[in-house]
């Protein structure tokens, strides 16, 4: 190839491929169906590996070497603890089957190659012909991609909602002024489904090192999946739907505790309300304007020359008061807490101190001190890979949760880090890719544990927070994760921009990291960074309310971006939508119970309801809030009417009642006062009355709103702040709502569960036909209506 603009000509280095299946080890069990449930595949000095863990998951491992390296720092579980599945097994000269329940998996012998079908004979995640290979340096697998094959997922990801024909980059990274053309993003989740008209699959790519997706972008019809590290793992995950795809993959790679009520209340925050007074003020505000809001936020200035685990003496002489007043005053509050200690030796501070004495900061390959530059300028950095630096950790928010403090803010966990102090516009680096980290018996290099430092970072401080909070559940928020990271903390996206782009892109992003397994999510409402006008906050809000994290937050450099700031009609609608909310909130902690139960995601895109219709599998613009509220935001200024799509089925206008018949396209009236709201028919949500915050008052009356059709919803309820649900102190009330000639039938099943219900009012409406009201003793009911 001749230069072009001075890019000099470039040699790929060629790839070696797997070559021929010459044995299988242990052959008498391949007769002897799943006495051992992994394959073992001699192909000359590669060896392939491949384990049937259940009847919709199969494992497969590839080692140019043949040997496979165990690590203790896996995040999936381990493949022993899945139950046995059933399976059969056919060899032929030029193959071996293997079938399950659900999915044949055929292994080519010559060369050796993977090939999935479902039960219809429907090939997926099938290889190319270019199976799997390795070169120095990187191993990698490809994939044929089918006619008609659509990509979501990728954990955190900017742009659309489908990712074919794009190149995804799986590297932890600070991601400051991203765009919708941003590759490496603060979260590193290899995780896919493809879905197709008949069928969907997933695939996670079980690699911590720097890896690569092409899907297609490359050459069209192949993805690429690459990896740094020394060998081929990932997971096939069938579906054929999305919701037993990430069933699968949250029971792969585990699932979010349930939250406290209080954290899916609105959040407050900014960089910075930096003193006392001025917090005080804030909480005052929100409680004389009537808008609800239950958590307040601390940015790095509430800390003493932002030292971790301090308090400045001067803007915040007393935090156990000042938290104990919020409290009184319904608000929790959350601070921020990022892995940097303040080099500062001889100062006596204890923190830095302890972990000098106790060697717990990453040091590099040379055995010094490794250091960079964040917001207390020279610091180190604890090693989050080993248990006991997690532990004392954990321990030290014992400092902060003493006061009252009742969540943590992970942030700068990619790791991000400067060359020179912050103000001097250094570079960024990070660790050395050398440096070691782990425990003595099972050293890593940051090349390999880099995706991890945020997500071991978060794991520290969940499990510190269960230790040291008495017995209340706590509130954890990441900037940086990996696969996994539902388990022990929420997440958002990072630092967004006060621009009509992100608010648009907020969706999608979020829709993926729910189909990545993470539900827990949010976006900063208003921008991050930037001044927003008064009709991006209104419809930000509006779009916020759906956010399973609803937090408003703005830079130090930004106009005040609170809910009033921005005049009366702006105020007014944010009042409403923020109202909306906590009307909603019965409905929404269900749907976390869900996602904690099952790993369903909160906030889903239309796809994952409707897979067989593929008007939805571009359609990033519309979501679903749970199974039956469909919301169509505007996302740009000047906009008071849209096109909706409404897929098959009766849907009704959550605002004016009217009924549709889909699949249809219709244009919605939108003025800046409304963001068009659907439910589907047989939808089921359940009304709380307004609060202020989530626990301001018992729930002494209930309504169920109710759409004519055919549905089934379970409402789930617990006291929302302890732990006691774990112990079967829950309970749930099953909603069937069905025809029966002319009339419509509302049944109520008997309570289950062992959580006490104070006596309470229950509104049964059935919209646009009428309601009726009964006290709630726990008792079956059968509702006749029109």
């Amino acid at each position: 190839m001749p230069q072009y603009f001075g890019k000099l000509q470039k040699t790929e280095q060629p790839w070696s491929t797997i070559g021929s299946v010459e044995s299988i080890n242990k052959t008498d069990s391949l007769r002897d169906n799943c006495a051992s449930r992994t394959f073992h595949f001699n192909c000359g000095e590669t060896s392939l590996n491949l384990s049937i863990l259940a009847p919709n998951l199969i494992r497969v491992r590839m080692s140019p070497t043949g040997e496979f390296k165990s690590r203790s720092h896996s995040i999936t579980v381990p493949d022993e603890e899945w139950e046995i599945t059933p399976f059969e097994v056919r060899e032929t000269d030029e193959k071996i089957e293997i079938e399950t329940s659900q999915i044949l998996i055929s292994v080519k012998r010559s060369p050796a190659a993977i090939e999935c079908f479902d039960k219809s004979g429907k090939p997926f995640a099938s290889d190319c012909d270019r199976n799997m290979g390795w070169r120095a340096g990187a191993t990698a697998g490809w994939k044929r991609i089918e006619a008609d094959e659509h990509f979501y997922g990728f954990g955190e990801r900017t742009g659309f909602l489908d990712k074919l024909s794009e190149v995804k980059t799986n590297w932890t990274t600070d991601s400051l002024d991203y765009n919708s053309l941003t590759d490496e993003m603060y979260q590193a989740i290899a995780f896919y489904i493809a879905l197709n008209p008949d069928r969907a699959y997933g695939i996670f790519f079980n690699t911590t090192f720097w890896s690569q997706f092409d899907i297609g972008a490359e050459k069209p019809g192949v993805l690429r999946m690459e990896t740094r590290g020394p060998e081929l793992d990932y997971y096939i995950i069938y579906g054929p739907e999305p919701a037993q795809i990430i069933a699968t993959y949250t029971q792969l790679t585990g699932r979010m505790p349930l939250a406290p009520k209080w954290a899916l209340g609105y959040h407050q925050c900014r960089w910075s309300y930096e003193s006392e007074d001025i917090v005080r003020e804030l909480a005052k505000e929100f409680r004389d304007r009537a808008i609800p809001c239950d958590v307040i936020h601390l940015d790095i200035d509430y800390m003493r020359g932002y030292r971790v685990f301090t308090w400045s003496p001067k803007r915040f002489p007393d935090p156990a008061k000042l938290i104990a007043d919020l409290k009184a005053a319904g608000f929790k509050v959350v601070t921020i807490v990022d892995p940097g200690v303040k080099y500062e030796p001889e100062a006596d501070y204890e923190i830095f101190d302890e972990g000098v004495e106790n060697d717990y900061f990453v040091r590099t390959a040379e055995g010094k001190l490794f250091h960079g530059y964040v917001w207390p300028d020279k610091a180190v950095f604890p090693d989050f890979m080993r248990p006991e630096v997690r532990q004392w950790w954990g321990e030290l928010h014992k400092t902060l949760t003493d006061v009252g403090i009742a969540g943590i803010w992970n942030d700068m966990n990619e790791p991000a880090i400067a060359e020179r102090p912050f103000g001097d516009g250094g570079e960024h680096i990070s660790f050395p890719l050398d440096a070691p980290q782990g425990p003595e018996s099972d050293r890593a290099t940051h090349a390999q544990t880099h995706n991890l430092y945020g997500l071991m970072m978060a794991k520290a401080c969940a499990e510190g927070l269960q230790k040291v909070r008495s017995g209340d559940r706590s509130f954890v928020l990441t900037r940086s994760g990996f696969a996994g990271i539902q388990r022990y903390s929420s997440v958002w996206m990072g630092d967004n921009q006060s621009q009509w782009e992100h608010l648009e892109m907020s969706l999608p992003m979020l829709c993926n990291m729910g189909l990545s397994g993470v539900a827990f999510v949010g976006c900063d409402i208003g921008g991050f960074a930037g001044n927003a006008t008064a009709e991006l906050f209104a419809r930000w809000m509006q779009v916020g309310m759906l956010y399973p994290l609803m937090r408003g937050h703005s830079a130090m450099s930004t106009a005040q971006h609170e809910p009033w700031v921005f005049g009366d009609r702006t105020e007014k609608i944010c009042r409403e939508y923020i109202n909306l909310r906590y009307q909603l909130l019965p409905y929404i902690y269900t749907l976390f119970w869900e996602a904690a139960t099952t790993g369903t995601p909160i906030l889903r895109p239309l796809l994952y309801q409707f897979p067989r219709d593929r008007a939805t599998y571009h359609l990033y613009d519309q979501v679903l809030l749970g199974p039956s509220l469909m919301a169509a935001p505007v996302y740009r200024p000047g906009v008071e009417h849209r096109a909706v799509y409404l897929p098959e089925g009766t849907w009704y206008d959550w605002w004016t009642g009217e009924c549709y018949q889909g699949p249809m396209h219709i244009l919605a009236d939108a003025p800046l006062e409304r963001m068009p709201l659907y439910v589907r028919g047989g939808g089921i949500i359940a009304i709380a009355p307004v609060r202020q915050f989530v626990s301001e008052e018992p729930l002494e009356s209930l309504k169920m709103r109710i759409w004519p059709g055919s549905g089934e919803w379970t409402l789930y309820e617990d006291d929302g702040h302890s732990f006691e649900h774990e112990k079967g102190v829950w309970a749930t009330t099953n909603y069937n709502v069905y025809l029966e000639g002319e009339k419509i039938i509302v049944e109520i099943a008997a309570r289950e569960g062992q959580f006490s219900i104070s006596e309470r009012e229950v509104i049964v409406e059935v919209v646009g036909v009428g309601e009726q009201r009964f006290t709630d003793d726990g008792a079956a009911r059968r509702l006749t209506f029109g």
